[in-house]
This record gives C-alpha cells, structure tokens and sequence, in this order.
C-alpha cells in the first residue's frame, strides 16, 4: 500500500497520531480505556460523532494489514454494525471518511481518539479534560496487567486544572464573573434583579466552557445557583411569600463569606 492509505495519512507510529494530521484543523486527542475490541463504550462514543458529521460510514484497517491490498475497509456508521466489528485482540484504526476524527485501539487496554473540536464535542460528551482525568483514574487501576497505559496517562494533562477556591480562578472566566457580581451585589454596586439574569447567564457559560471545580467551592455555588431558582427576577411576578431582594442579598453574602473563608485557608 503507499503511502496514502489511512493508516500512513493518520498515523506516525502503532500508538500515535502524525503531528501535521492532528494540526490540520487543531483537532486534540484523548486516551479511553478499552479491551482490545470495539466494546459498547468506544462504539456509543464514535457513532456519536460521526453522525454529527453526517456520515454513513467509517473507514478502518488493522495495523497489521498495512501494505496489503486489503488494508481498508468501509463500515456502516450504525451501532449495532460497530459492535459487529470484525476484529479483536489486535490494533486497528478507524477514521471519517473526511479524517477529522479518528479511533486507534491498541492491545494494551487503552484506545486513541482524536479530532475536530466538532467531532469531539459528541464524541467525548464530558469534555476533553474531565476524559483525561477519568483515564488517569483508569490506569491507575488496570497498571499492573497494562503498564502502558499508565504510560500513555502520564503523557496528558488537563487542559485546565479543577479550581479549589476563588484565587484559584482564571482571569476572564466565566466563575471569575460568578464571584464578582455576588460580591458587587454585597457591595451594592448591582441590584438584585441584575445580579440574578447576569449570574444566571455566567453560570451557563461556565458549564459550556467546562470550567471545573473543586469541593466545596462548586457546593458553594451550587447553592446560589438553588437560591436564584427560587427567586423571581420580575418584580411584577412575584407573590408576597416570594424570595424578596433583601433574603437573596443575605444569601449571596453568606455564601461570599464561605467563599472568603474558603481562599484564607488555601493561602494559609
């Protein structure tokens, strides 16, 4: 086969993806824990995206049939005929018919998956950095019978590291704009009504982004985000035993004074 089969355009080596592939089109990619086949796991994650990007099929080859003539093969992208893959306990990729995802799985009990952010947006439905962190946990787990895959864990790191308090926060964040509107609330500087719709709408960015948190920092948010589900922004709507503005600023203090407490002993 020469060199424009899938595995010699996708890959550099039996366990990685070519550098100029990944850059085209800034795809990323993400380990996954695996048994040497295509289980219901890796299955469930490829046909998610790859019926986001509306295609019908996949292309895949075993590593060991590269330079043959038979290396390729076109598989319908449904569920039921991925987990009728013809191939186990051996190393095979599939790819897009596009190439702006692919899936190696190895024999070593970890697969690869790379690419478009719009292919891993249905693909690892999580988030990137939270399927990072789950496999580290995994290989932790499984090192002993697969020392390579506490290998390949060692190689990825979360793009963005769970914050454990509000100094931790990065700058321009949408939870950076969470603890700033309660405490501009406090100070009185925003009404309640104003605090509560751009509370609300930062809160949303911030799970869009998959900004991570750590306990109890995101327990402490959680709890403004129950006390604005109980108050009516519109004053127009809200009934006499409704949440007034004077209960939600009380809240939003108390819970500031946690945050507050919370930064001192991380400094500490």
């Amino acid at each position: 086969m020469n060199d424009s089969s899938l595995v010699n355009l996708v890959l550099s080596g039996p366990r990685s993806f070519k550098p100029e592939w990944i850059a085209e089109g800034s795809k990323q990619v993400v380990p996954l824990a695996s048994h040497s086949r295509m289980d219901e796991h890796l299955a469930d994650r490829l046909t998610a995206g790859v019926r986001q990007a509306g295609h019908t099929y996949v292309v895949a080859s075993r590593l060991s049939d590269v330079g043959s003539d038979r290396a390729e093969i076109e598989i319908p992208s449904t569920r039921e005929r991925m987990l009728q893959f013809p191939w186990c306990d051996e190393s095979f990729l599939v790819a897009l018919p596009d190439l702006a995802g692919a899936l190696l799985v190895t024999t070593e009990g970890y697969s690869l998956i790379a690419g478009t952010g719009a292919f891993l947006r249905y693909s690892i439905p999580e988030g990137v950095d939270q399927a990072i962190v789950d496999f580290k946990r995994y290989a932790k787990r499984v090192g002993r019978n697969h020392p390579t895959a506490v290998e390949v864990s060692m190689a990825f790191r979360p793009h963005q590291v769970a914050w454990a308090s509000k100094s931790d926060v990065a700058a321009g964040s949408a939870t950076a704009e969470q603890v700033s509107l309660m405490e501009s609330l406090v100070a009185g500087r925003i009404s309640a009504e104003e605090f509560a719709q751009s509370w609300l709408s930062a809160r949303r960015r911030a799970l869009e982004r998959r900004e991570r948190l750590r306990e109890p920092f995101s327990r402490i948010l959680d709890q403004v985000f129950y006390a604005l589900d109980d108050y009516v922004i519109d004053p127009g709507l809200r009934d006499p035993d409704d949440m007034t503005n004077e209960q939600l600023h009380a809240i939003v203090r108390e819970h500031l004074d946690e945050l507050d407490v919370l930064d001192r002993r991380a400094v500490s």
